[in-house]
């Protein structure tokens, strides 16, 4: 029986899949629309799992297998971020300005 995908990798496999490039200019852009097409409950349940990978972290390399083979991240942060947790972190900063714009 397969394992259902959580939130977080369903943000990352839908949104940063193979062909994320083809259909977004940025990653920021990615983001953006993820937070456009989801509702708070789902947003702030992505937000908590970014925080439990942080939390997790041991070394680049291991969060670089995790995000492809375990979140299914096509996005290859390296290019644009000197490191993932400085990328995981603008994800979460991205996520609280937009939760803090939405309304109730």
């Amino acid at each position: 029986m397969n394992k259902p995908l959580t939130e977080l990798q369903q943000f990352f496999g839908a949104y940063f899949n193979q062909d994320w490039t083809e259909e977004y200019s940025s990653a920021d852009e990615v983001i953006d629309s993820f937070l456009q097409d989801s509702s708070r409950d789902v947003i702030i349940s992505v937000k908590k799992e970014i925080l439990e990978l942080i939390n997790s972290y041991t070394n680049e390399s291991d969060l670089q297998e995790n995000l492809l083979y375990e979140q299914y991240c096509y996005y290859y942060y390296p290019h644009q971020w000197p490191s993932g947790l400085l990328w995981l972190s603008h994800i979460m900063k991205k996520f609280d300005k937009y939760l803090n714009t939405m309304k109730f």
